[in-house]
């Protein structure tokens, strides 16, 4: 090989690890970490989007929500209530109905693993999802000692 041929190697490479240092040092900005760009599109005042898809797409989206509906999957929840008093049964299902009254989109599950009476709600894929749940739920000061959980979740919906 050629004199200038390696000068144009050396010269590359140097260029290229030039430009990984510059971009390993670069300033991260992680405001919009974990948003959902089409909610933030929709809101007032920031414009909309339309997304336009054929029908088989869409056919293809329902068919793989019912073949899957009734699997399970790591994921999280919220717990808003666990006790073992004498009331713990009573207070479960006061709680766990006056959730589903408030929040008639979220599931709720109840249970009881002995001596504890527990109700769970939602079906979150990620920790961060479920804590922002549960923030939304402690702030609101309905459950301030709701906190998530990990568990075998109900395939969430699209």
């Amino acid at each position: 090989m050629t004199l200038k041929f390696h000068r144009i190697v050396i010269l590359a490479a140097a260029l290229l690890l030039s430009l990984n240092a510059f971009a390993q040092n670069a300033p991260v900005d992680s405001t919009m970490l974990g948003a959902d760009v089409l909610t933030l599109i929709s809101q007032k005042g920031k414009g909309s989007a339309t997304v336009n898809q054929s029908i088989e797409i869409r056919n293809a989206l329902s068919r793989h929500i019912v073949a899957n509906s009734n699997k399970k999957m790591q994921g999280y929840r919220v717990r808003i209530f666990f006790g073992n008093d004498r009331t713990a049964r009573a207070k479960s299902e006061s709680i766990a109905a006056a959730f589903s009254e408030r929040y008639p989109n979220i599931r709720v599950y109840r249970s009881h693993v002995s001596p504890y009476f527990k109700v769970t709600v939602g079906d979150f894929r990620t920790h961060a999802d479920a804590q922002r749940f549960a923030t939304r739920l402690t702030n609101s000061g309905a459950y301030q000692t709701a906190f998530v959980v990990k568990e075998q979740i109900n395939y969430p919906g699209f």
